[in-house]
């Protein structure tokens, strides 16, 4: 949850250093403020120059901008006194090496990056506010977690809740650039990179009261090259709070040490069974057609951040966003609005590794199958019959002929309606009845489909001909599908045992008026230097770019456009007569106003707008960001531009 209560008045506005200070005391920045002051009185700017109190001002507002967004609150502030929790209490680190550039010399903090540690436990969510990376980063923090709905009265219950399947604890520690600009900038999610991922059964605080460290792997396919592994320890201390002022256990040390060890055996026994069903099923598999022998898209394993080999179908749990998230289709826009980054290693071949939720959340962005894990996670949680779909899809960047391994998601209704979903873009391809037409192949960008799962089951196209155009999407077809045994893959070892909980965005307008006044100026610079013309803005005929903005954002989620008849009725009132209007709406998923101005730039429509010259030339720009869940964003700009030309 990034978003800090602390800050509670996220409306007023801070016109002095005294207020932002008074403000900051009670947020964990406080201190990094401190250290940050520090550097900059040493610098060439002092506090009794114009310069120096200005950029004092603009570290503490940028500050405490970051404080809302960046910090986590104790997720149970007011505990219920019949409740069982887990309080979590971060200390430092040690041997974190791989986040560490070649400039960086050992055991000094490098002035470029933070590290913060993301911990998940039985569906929650928080994070440590961020730290100076370094290879000894001191994390810091203490949270509470709940861990049953009920505390234990009797040996029984306490036996009971110690020798029932273990929940673990599972870290990430992610870093990010450092930044100190006091602009809207300062809200947008900045770029992480997953460091390493690691857990620790909860009924470790029974045996180590005192807490010890924990060893983190190094994430991302390449990180066992390290020494290492390139990951880190850190030090955690679990420990148990409820009501009682007594904690009498029944068993012993020896015996709950013995339960833990049970328990990491039966899941190695699990992962091992279930690789030699899975091998005798492909087998079976290959015996039906020679075909289907180099058919490489029936992925049963995929490789996840820490190297461990895991069924795809683990990689799928129901997610229930609460109120975060209304319906399918704002799903499938939040998940399209998360970035894309296809991972590439060394020599730049593609790092073929799946995310675990907790790991693809932290970070911010991912490959394809992160993201068509996710929805269907959010598919699921919604009721609907979801999975994902592995296959061929057709390459856009090549005129389309080329086909690359692909993965989407499609739901099927209970009268066999199918509907493929577009993970990355969340455009939606409608086959009624099931069976892709002529009509519905020439609009499909998927060409083949060599499997489909979900968290129940999974299902090979046994088809020799795996085009989406013979594909039969009745998956308890024997004749056209071979499925796995659901008991199997139920008992397969997973990454993570619940679903997460989705952080709600903490976004305000201040940001979309940030981000406005930044691109005028640069709109305003550009003019200039590049066609010496000045430019002119109308406030009111920005006002009047809203509603088309928010039809197109409609349009994105419903596939339907509406309201765009109001925008075109008051726009032909505010324009005079033989006067001309230009407008382009453009929707990007970050806030960096230099790259949006170049895609400006890079459109015919846009290009032309910024060369408008004539008489009684107003410019009009409007920025709607529109916040979803995980602080991921919408970000509409809209520029036009009202003018006489000069022959009229």
């Amino acid at each position: 949850m990034e978003n800090n209560p602390a800050a509670a008045n996220s409306g007023a506005k801070v016109s002095s250093v005294r207020d932002v200070r008074d403000a900051l005391r009670s947020t964990p920045a406080y201190e990094a403020l401190r250290e940050n002051l520090v550097e900059m009185l040493q610098g060439d700017g002092g506090l009794g120059t114009e310069a120096g109190a200005k950029g004092v001002t603009s570290m503490l507002k940028s500050l405490l901008l970051s404080s809302k967004t960046n910090t986590t609150p104790d997720i149970t502030p007011q505990l219920d006194p019949d409740m069982l929790y887990l309080r979590v209490t971060v200390g430092k680190g040690a041997a974190f090496i791989s986040h560490l550039t070649p400039s960086n010399a050992p055991h000094q903090p490098s002035s470029l990056t933070d590290l913060s540690l993301s911990l998940a436990f039985k569906g929650h969510r928080v994070t440590t506010s961020p730290v100076r990376s370094s290879m000894d980063p001191v994390f810091g923090g203490s949270f509470v977690f709940p861990l049953s709905t009920s505390t234990p009265t009797d040996s029984q219950e306490w036996y009971n809740l110690i020798t029932s399947e273990a929940d673990k604890l599972h870290i990430a520690c992610t870093s990010s650039p450092v930044t100190s600009k006091a602009t809207h900038k300062s809200f947008a999610m900045i770029q992480k990179d997953l460091v390493a991922t690691g857990s620790v059964d909860w009924r470790t605080s029974l045996i180590s009261p005192d807490g010890g460290m924990i060893e983190l792997k190094g994430s991302g396919g390449e990180g066992g090259f390290l020494v290492g592994g390139g990951g880190g320890t850190v030090f955690m201390k679990l420990e148990l709070v409820q009501s009682q002022s007594d904690l009498t256990l029944p068993l012993t040390t020896d015996e709950i040490l013995r339960h833990i060890t049970l328990n990491d055996q039966k899941e190695l026994e699990n992962a091992r069974d279930f690789y030699l069903y899975a091998r005798d099923w492909w087998r079976g598999f290959q015996e039906i057609s020679n075909e289907h022998a180099t058919r490489e898209g029936v992925r049963i394993f995929a490789e996840d951040e820490q190297g461990t080999n895991r069924c795809v179908c683990t990689y799928i749990n129901p997610v229930k966003s609460g109120r975060l998230i209304d319906s399918p289709r704002h799903a499938a826009r939040f998940v399209s609005l998360i970035p894309f980054e296809r991972r590439s290693g060394v020599g730049g071949r593609r790092v073929d590794s799946w995310q675990s939720w907790h790991g693809f959340l932290s970070r911010g962005r991912g490959d394809v199958e992160d993201h068509a894990c996710l929805l269907c996670s959010l598919l699921l949680g919604f009721g609907l019959s979801a999975y994902v779909v592995i296959g061929q899809a057709y390459d856009s960047s090549d005129g389309g002929d080329e086909q690359r391994e692909h993965a989407w998601v499609c739901t099927i209704t209970q009268s066999g309606d199918v509907c493929m979903i577009e993970s990355l873009t969340g455009q939606r391809y409608e086959i009624a009845g099931g069976k892709a037409g002529a009509d519905d192949v020439a609009n499909l960008p998927y060409a083949t489909v060599s499997c489909v799962f979900n968290n129940s089951g999974f299902w090979a196209n046994k088809n020799v001909d795996d085009s989406i155009a013979e594909v039969n999407w009745d998956l308890d077809n024997i004749k056209n599908w071979k499925t796995m045994d659901g008991e199997a893959i139920r008992v397969a070892p997973k990454t993570i045992s619940n679903p997460p909980t989705l952080v709600p965005c903490s976004f305000s307008t201040e940001v979309a008026e940030g981000l406005e006044k930044e691109l005028q100026e640069l709109i305003r610079s550009k003019r200039e230097a590049t066609y010496g013309l000045s430019s002119s803005w109308d406030d009111s005929l920005a006002y009047l770019l809203q509603p088309a903005i928010a039809a197109y954002e409609n349009e994105r989620l419903t596939g339907y456009s509406f309201g765009s008849d109001d925008f075109q009725n008051a726009v032909k009132n505010a324009v005079p007569e033989r006067h001309c209007f230009k407008g382009l709406p453009l929707c990007f998923a970050h806030l960096d106003a230099g790259k949006i101005v170049a895609g400006i730039e890079g459109s015919d429509i846009g290009a032309d707008i910024l060369k408008s010259q004539g008489d009684a030339v107003k410019f009009a720009l409007r920025v709607r960001v529109y916040g979803y869940a995980e602080n991921t964003l919408a970000v509409w700009v809209m520029l036009a531009v009202k003018f006489l030309p000069k022959n009229e």
